[in-house]
């Protein structure tokens, strides 16, 4: 009889170990949404951003002659990346990238900076639009014009 109850004890305690493990477990449903936020999340994290550029111009309107170096980056990839002597504004130099530049669409950041100084400008652009960029460099500052449009033909 003894064998017999020390049988039925055994049950028992399997028993409460296995109801507490699953008091301890989560819930078939608490499962699946979490499942299904971490799915959906990434998904919030993906760049959904679609920015082209037609083209650049480089003008210095500045006395003197200089070096512009000029990136780009398009989602966080460095896809352009060229230094240009660009002359002073009484010469009438501008420099056009339009043909050098990649064909790429994302979230695209454009950085300029003036060689030999600490002279710099970055612009993102995280849309739609397809933009046209003059990069002007005035003597104390670099300035990135631009013009958006949802059209990259309207620039050719």
């Amino acid at each position: 009889m003894s064998e017999t109850s020390g049988s039925a004890n055994l049950t028992t305690e399997s028993f409460s170990r296995t109801a507490e493990q699953y008091r301890l477990m989560p819930s078939r449903r608490s499962v699946l949404t979490t499942a299904t936020l971490v799915a959906l999340s990434g998904c919030s994290a993906l760049s959904t951003a679609s920015a082209r550029l037609a083209g650049v111009r480089l003008t210095n309107t500045g006395s003197a002659t200089r070096e512009f170096e000029f990136t780009v980056t398009v989602d966080d990839e460095t896809v352009y990346e060229e230094t240009h002597t660009v002359r002073a504004a009484e010469d009438g130099a501008t420099v056009e990238l339009d043909d050098a530049l990649p064909d790429r669409q994302g979230t695209i950041t454009i950085k300029t900076a003036i060689d030999g100084t600490d002279i710099s400008q970055e612009t993102t652009f995280d849309d739609d639009n397809c933009y046209d960029v003059i990069v002007e460099h005035t003597g104390d500052n670099v300035v990135h014009w631009q013009s958006g449009h949802s059209d990259c033909d309207t620039f050719h």
